[in-house]
């Protein structure tokens, strides 16, 4: 009941902030092991597409996946390949049309 309610709590946040960050996954007290800034300029009447691939050398199991939106935009990242429970993950970024593309993307195990 207790994880329902905190569940709900945090979606309700994310909600009510108006936050176009993707985090998957448990992020919590895991080691990171993939830090990376996307970003690029902004061309008018054009939306920045960038994608980001990682693969574990060791072949271990994803654990988490946040993409942050540093400029607070209304850009947005999502899992196209791999991801949670896999060794590799592709994460696509697309920016709000006028506006660059910024991005801290990391990766938990």
């Amino acid at each position: 009941m207790r994880l329902v309610l905190l569940l709900l709590l945090s979606v309700s946040v994310v909600c009510f902030c108006g936050a176009y960050d993707m985090i998957v996954g448990d992020t919590v007290h895991r080691k990171m092991v993939f830090h990376q800034r996307v970003k690029d300029f902004a061309i008018p009447f054009k939306k920045r597409i960038k994608t980001l691939s990682y693969t574990d050398p060791e072949k271990r199991i994803i654990k988490g996946v946040a993409a942050i939106d540093n400029d607070f935009s209304h850009a947005s990242a999502n899992i196209t390949e791999g991801g949670v429970g896999y060794s590799f993950v592709t994460v696509r970024m697309k920016s709000q049309r006028h506006h660059p593309l910024n991005f801290e993307v990391e990766i938990y195990l």
